[in-house]
């Protein structure tokens, strides 16, 4: 009889990521594929939810030419975050995907979070969180005032994760962590929020706990017949899989955003810093950076080296040298800013300096980036007034 085994897929900004571990978490095979990101113009960054999904069934094909899957009790499914994709009923997309990186919205997003009150974030989040740029909200009202054809014909508005659900399984739900922005400290939808945009409620898909099975792999698909959990958002799954569940732990997670999380006893509301609904006793505060290893895989695509040889050029320095400043707000900058029109710099260039100096420089601009995140998550002013 075979091992009992599961499949876990993380949808991510680049890639998708898939690995088939057994019940004592060894892992027995993995899959990795990237896919393109379009930027057709400053400020818009779009993906195809088809690629999402076709990564995802070559991955699923391939566990099944390469592996006994007799034992397969499940497949999860986590994704990137504030990627929304516009569905029709067929589960069709009727645009690309929005992009969390996408400031298309700043302007509608700025207008809706002017119609927010204090006390109103404290009610309903229990943290001063705003609508920014990747806000659903903000992207539903964008879509309704400038695509009205495709607003009309949208049924639902959903994550890159539940997007392939819907195509493994022909279900659409969704999941409250994340949600967040959408959803209050009981885990269900604002209402009086969601009122803000016509018609918006209409267009959500129902929650269901992060653990939920909520359908099974369609006939004629690769683990036809495996049951799908809902599952939730890439960075909640990256602190189970790092085991910082437990009060008081903290985490560091580094990929296209870098993301500064903590667990509290308690809820802090802090400026800055998104403070997730309590699950289960767990209370995480995080504290996400714009652009993480997204700008070094800037740097990667404007010098024209891989990000590996970046890494040679960067390691090969004394230490000695003296490095430009680098501002990585390339895309704005979520915490603890969360200004979409902030921009990137480099500060200090002089004559001297060659590629080697600017890959430490956006190395040591990411690491102060992040530190300044941290400092904030945990309570501690960074900002003086003169």
């Amino acid at each position: 009889m075979s091992d009992k085994t599961v499949i876990g897929i993380d949808i991510g900004t680049t890639a998708i990521k898939a690995v088939l571990v057994t019940g004592a978490g060894t892992q027995l095979g993995h899959y990795v594929e990237s896919y393109p990101t379009a930027r057709p113009a400053p400020g818009i960054v779009e993906q195809e939810p088809d690629d999402w999904i076709r990564v995802a069934i070559q991955a699923l094909a391939g566990f099944e030419r390469d592996f006994d899957l007799g034992g397969l009790q499940a497949i999860g499914i986590c994704s990137q975050a504030n990627t929304h994709v516009f569905i029709d009923r067929n589960a069709t997309p009727l645009a690309p995907a929005i992009v969390w990186q996408d400031l298309r919205c700043a302007d509608i997003a700025a207008e809706l979070d002017g119609q927010v009150g204090a006390e109103s974030r404290i009610a309903w989040w229990g943290a001063p969180l705003p609508i920014d740029a990747s806000h659903c909200l903000s992207r539903m009202e964008w879509m309704r005032r400038n695509r009205p054809d495709i607003w009309g014909r949208s049924r639902a508005v959903i994550l890159p994760k539940d997007y392939c659900i819907a195509r493994l399984t022909g279900e659409v739900a969704a999941d409250a962590i994340a949600s967040i922005g959408l959803v209050d400290g009981q885990l269900n939808y604002i209402k009086a929020l969601l009122d803000l945009v016509p018609d918006a409620v209409q267009r959500l898909p129902p929650l269901r706990d992060f653990t939920h099975v909520v359908g099974r792999v369609l006939p004629g698909l690769p683990c036809a017949g495996t049951p799908v959990i809902v599952g939730t958002m890439d960075a909640w799954s990256g602190m189970f899989g790092v085991d910082v569940g437990k009060v008081g732990s903290a985490m560091y997670l580094s990929g296209t955003s870098d993301v500064l999380g903590i667990v509290s006893p308690k809820r802090v509301p802090t400026p800055g810093v998104a403070a997730f609904p309590t699950y289960q006793e767990i209370t995480l505060h995080a504290a996400p950076i714009q652009s993480g290893g997204a700008s070094l895989a800037w740097l990667s695509r404007l010098l024209g080296r891989s990000i590996d040889e970046l890494c040679v050029l960067a390691a090969a320095m004394s230490g000695q040298e003296r490095i430009p400043l680098f501002i990585p707000h390339l895309d704005g900058e979520r915490a603890p800013l969360w200004d979409p029109f902030a921009r990137g710099i480099f500060l200090g260039l002089d004559s001297s300096m060659g590629p080697a100096h600017l890959v430490r420089s956006v190395m040591e601009g990411v690491a102060y980036s992040v530190t300044g995140a941290d400092l904030v998550a945990r309570g501690i002013p960074i900002f003086c007034e003169s």
